[in-house]
């Protein structure tokens, strides 16, 4: 951490003093020690931080970087951008903020229930939590459980993910994962305009749009016939459902596979959600009910701690109708 109090509570900072005095952590109030070297720039560290929640991850080189360039970034703006400033309402300190926005730079792992912990904390007390990854924990061809927990969703930018590195932020946005992870990018150069108008931005590109053709039905039909003959761990429970509903994974409706814009939430679960969405009427509130049973009998979590999972299942409402009526008129 760069800053820390003195034995008379005043916020000092690392690169402004001398290893002689004494210094405490913001957080949890244990003694902190001065690091300086060659290398790493001046910061405070535990010598133990086990007991510490405002700070359980260690900060590396590239997060103190990082948190240097975005305070600089926002100051040169707007000002009043405060870095590792403990907040009053939330025993929390988040890496910066701004009014309610609270920054936060994630350079290294972190435990799932650690995160969804900070980030119900800050919407609990009306913060905005704006999470942005280093470079080791940007995706590659595929999106990880962790990186899972850090994405954001809205119906501008669809499934979304910022990314920081010491030139540029990044913004990956309208997420799909098919055989490979597709989205679209804006990317803005360091100090080229205020962060909180990158945070509220308007991106420019619409989803690729997704086309069921009876090539792609065929598709997911062989692939899903092959995880059965696999034994796919993802597949026996479903299988196992349709069995008890005296239906066949293979052999549903066509519309039920066709391709969806929410496969990346749920997966080959969303056979489940369709054919509830046939079977109960449309009655939206069975429906997201049973669904939801059958996710927990399978011991399927809700890995998104930023989304609210009620808005996604909401939009698979609306994609199963209009999945439904596409396909009563291709059939006419």
């Amino acid at each position: 951490m760069l800053f820390a109090y003195t034995k008379e509570k005043k916020m000092i900072s690392a690169s402004e003093i001398e290893d002689s005095q004494n210094y405490f952590c913001p957080d949890c109030g244990e003694q902190l020690i001065r690091k300086a070297g060659k290398i790493k720039i001046p910061h405070f560290a535990h010598t133990s931080n086990d007991r510490c929640f405002g700070l359980s991850e260690g900060e590396t080189p590239e997060h103190i970087q990082l948190k240097q360039l975005i305070f600089k970034w926002g100051n040169r703006f707007e000002g009043d951008w405060k870095l590792e400033a403990p907040l009053t309402d939330l025993p929390q300190r988040p890496d910066l903020l701004h009014e309610r926005l609270a920054v936060e730079i994630q350079c290294s792992s972190i435990k799932g229930s650690r995160l969804a912990e900070r980030i119900t904390g800050y919407h609990q007390q009306n913060y905005q939590d704006w999470w942005l990854l280093g470079r080791k924990l940007w995706p590659a061809e595929k999106i990880t459980q962790l990186q899972k927990q850090f994405c954001s969703f809205d119906k501008y930018k669809g499934l979304h993910l910022w990314l920081l590195e010491k030139d540029q932020i990044r913004l990956l946005y309208h997420i799909h994962e098919t055989d490979r992870l597709v989205y679209c990018e804006e990317r803005w150069p360091s100090c080229s305009m205020p962060l909180s108008e990158i945070y509220q931005t308007a991106v420019t590109k619409r989803p690729l749009p997704l086309f069921p053709t009876i090539e792609s039905i065929n598709e997911r039909k062989q692939s899903l016939s092959l995880m059965l003959v696999q034994s796919n761990p993802k597949v026996r429970g479903l299988q196992h459902y349709f069995y008890q509903e005296r239906r066949h994974l293979l052999y549903l409706p066509d519309w039920m596979y066709f391709p969806s814009r929410y496969f990346f939430f749920y997966q080959e679960d969303l056979l489940v959600f369709r054919y509830l969405f046939q079977k109960e009427g449309k009655n939206a509130s069975i429906i997201f009910d049973k669904f939801l049973a059958y996710r927990a009998a399978n011991q399927r979590e809700w890995l998104f701690h930023r989304i609210d999972q009620r808005e996604i299942l909401e939009r698979l409402y609306l994609e199963a109708i209009f999945c439904q009526r596409k396909a009563k008129v291709s059939s006419a």
